[in-house]
């Protein structure tokens, strides 16, 4: 479970990390172009080229590149940011970042994915419990919490019903 907390955490890492040039299209360009890059190694996302543009033009329509320097997604001189601090976006922004996610790419079967790879030797009961748990609903929770530096919330949107699975308690909770 933590692993999947973490994939998620990494995976918007991902998202949030690859920001940069002055214009638009420039910062467009430079935020797939990183996205691309990154992925190389990494087991959560497997983006194609036009995934890729897709989330950078949600990033830059939808936040702005003057917003994203602010959130220190990109520095100053309007390169990519290779470390950025944790985001701590507003609401709004936090949800543009994820409705451009969802827009974009398959995130549930992602999700969905690596939950059941990080599951191991689990019962199938306690396996169709954490599949029934991660919602869309709960999963656009965590990341716009995460995206909003509200880390607690984001760990409770989705580890409370996955613990109650884990613990025996196999129906999720309502959401």
């Amino acid at each position: 479970m933590k692993r999947l907390v973490l994939s998620v955490v990494l995976g918007s890492s991902l998202l949030l990390g690859g920001c940069g040039g002055g214009e638009d299209d420039e910062a467009k360009e430079e935020i797939s172009t990183y996205l691309m890059d990154q992925q190389e190694g990494q087991q959560m996302i497997d983006l194609e080229q036009e995934e890729a543009d897709c989330i950078s033009e949600g990033m830059v329509d939808g936040i702005g590149v003057d917003r994203l320097k602010e959130y220190n997604f990109l520095d100053e001189d309007g390169t990519v940011n290779e470390n950025p601090t944790e985001p701590e976006m507003s609401n709004e922004d936090a949800e543009t970042m994820v409705d451009a996610m969802f827009d974009c790419t398959d995130v549930m079967d992602t999700m969905h994915n690596e939950l059941a790879d990080s599951m191991g030797e689990q019962s199938p009961e306690v396996k169709e419990c954490f599949d029934e748990a991660l919602t869309e609903d709960r999963v656009r929770a965590l990341l716009v919490a995460t995206f909003s530096g509200n880390q607690d919330a984001a760990t409770q949107e989705l580890t409370a019903p996955l613990m109650k699975c884990a613990m025996g308690g196999l129906t999720p909770p309502e959401e």
